[in-house]
């Protein structure tokens, strides 16, 4: 596989010494490597590496505190994302940024409407819509509505728009994480006729099986730093996810001993459909377990289900040995099962209302009296959650004016209040600082110690190693291994992530 031109061409893009903070976090931190015409190019990292930071610099919805962008030569800087695009570099994200009520003619036209005497012509517009589909055989009619569209689809119709440019850096944000092998193998090709033509494409993913016959180069990023950047023959995959990771296989972290009790949540052979298949784990009461996963594994999206909120489940859930009939929110939590959610601020608290009606409101049945409300009962329920999470605000202050580790304790003491038997956290030290993060492990071994039984979902490897006894790891909504942490590496895990590590098992 080669790029159109070799490397002593000018760059197509060279990213000088970028650098990104938010707050005290250095997201970017002195990034510098060349994207070069005509190829290929995949950018790898953790979760949290700085890839998506980076490519928002790139395309101009941030800007970098210092260092510099230089597009065929010349040093840019953009005002925004159009600014962006109107210099040929744009991005497709996950999540296309389509109007759903338009056609895929309209879609791809946004903006650069083709007139004729002054009115649109939509027969013109159709036909080079549809004259770009057909060629980079999209088998789509230009003339649907993009809402009647699949996820594949829409993902075509976002490339074919990127095309009708003078396109220069095509961006792709793991494009083949919603797709069919069809879909995927379809996308490939396509990319594969655009760089053919001269275009830089980033191409970002998590999958090594698609990585390797596809890309020239590969950039490898970890804690927002730039690693490495080689081209792709003269690395390993075992290299990449090494360094991606950033030490030795041989180093190795041990988990916590627990005392691990009788089984208090088991799911079996559940399914929703395009989100994850034929998922089985079980938690132990007194044992953490942890699930590991890349974005668009399915993790989030698995426990939601399990918790009742997402339909349709298909499968078997069981709490305390015993099959629960109708999985739905109110009767798990009836079950003393808990989910504590990623998005804290929108889901797990109520930013307007204070600490202590935050921890109060989902227990006030428990807190009522013959229906009454009774103020002491509230009051020394919260006080005690206060006092025990350590928050430091009164009870008083608005959640919106806390701190994140803070909003955080004050999501999990209104689900502590009712004494629960399963806590399902997910993310749950994201974005918060390093003291309040320890603090956040410490309550959770306390938790263990009494008995609970917690499914701990985490991004950060380090903490999953550091706070789980077992750890399940899902890849494209399936479960490629179930590890001893004792026994495991951040590499082990990391690979079966990146869908490499087959079904290591737990015997």
């Amino acid at each position: 596989m080669e790029a159109v031109d070799d490397k002593t061409t000018v760059p197509r893009l060279r990213i000088e010494h970028i650098t990104k903070s938010f707050g005290g976090t250095h997201a970017l931190n002195d990034i510098s490597f060349d994207l070069m015409p005509g190829e290929i190019h995949a950018l790898v990292g953790e979760n949290g590496a700085g890839k998506s930071t980076l490519i928002k610099t790139i395309t101009g919805l941030i800007h970098q505190d210092s260092g510099q962008l230089v597009l065929d030569g010349t040093p840019v800087l953009y005002a925004d994302t159009k600014a962006a695009k109107d210099h040929g570099v744009t991005a497709v994200y996950q999540d296309p940024n389509l109007f759903p009520h338009l056609s895929v003619a309209e879609n791809i036209y946004t903006g650069r409407y083709p007139m004729k005497s002054g009115r649109l012509d939509r027969e013109k517009m159709r036909a080079d819509a549809q004259a770009i589909l057909d060629k980079l055989g999209f088998e789509i009619d230009a003339r649907t509505k993009v809402g009647d569209l699949s996820v594949a689809e829409a993902e075509y119709v976002e490339i074919a728009r990127a095309l009708t440019t003078d396109l220069k850096l095509l961006i792709l944000d793991e494009p083949t994480s919603a797709l069919t092998s069809r879909e995927a193998n379809l996308l490939y090709k396509a990319v594969r006729d655009v760089r053919a033509k001269g275009t830089t494409v980033v191409w970002i993913s998590h999958r090594m099986e698609e990585i390797r016959p596809l890309v020239d180069t590969v950039t490898i990023m970890r804690d927002g730093t730039h690693v490495r950047t080689c081209p792709i023959g003269d690395i390993t995959d075992d290299e990449i996810i090494a360094q991606m990771v950033g030490h030795p296989v041989s180093e190795r972290t041990t988990a916590p001993k627990t005392t691990v009790g009788k089984e208090a949540l088991r799911v079996e052979n559940v399914s929703s459909p395009g989100l994850f298949e034929g998922i089985s784990l079980n938690v132990h009461h007194g044992e953490v377990v942890g699930l590991a996963g890349l974005v668009g594994a399915g993790r989030s999206e698995l426990v939601q289900a399990v918790f009742g909120m997402i339909k349709p489940l298909h499968g078997d859930v069981y709490v305390e040995g015993k099959k629960v009939p109708r999985v739905t929110t109110a009767q798990m939590v009836k079950q003393s099962v808990i989910y504590c959610p990623e998005n804290r601020d929108s889901e797990g608290v109520v930013m307007q209302m204070g600490v202590g009606d935050n921890i109060c409101l989902p227990n006030l049945k428990t807190l009522s009296h013959f229906g009454f409300r009774s103020a002491k009962k509230e009051r020394q329920t919260a006080q005690e959650q206060h006092d025990s999470l350590a928050i430091k605000a009164s009870l008083t202050d608005l959640v919106s004016s806390l701190s994140g580790g803070n909003r955080q304790k004050v999501a999990l003491g209104r689900w502590l209040a009712r004494g629960p038997r399963v806590l399902i956290l997910d993310e749950p030290t994201h974005g918060i600082d390093v003291g309040t993060k320890t603090e956040i492990h410490e309550l959770i071994a306390k938790l263990v110690e009494q008995g609970l039984a917690v499914l701990l979902i985490s991004s950060d490897m380090p903490e999953l190693l550091e706070m789980s006894d077992r750890i399940y790891v899902m890849a494209r909504g399936r479960l490629t291994a179930e590890l001893k942490t004792q026994d495991t590496t951040q590499e082990e895990i990391m690979a079966a992530a990146m869908g490499k590590g087959g079904d290591k098992h737990v015997k």
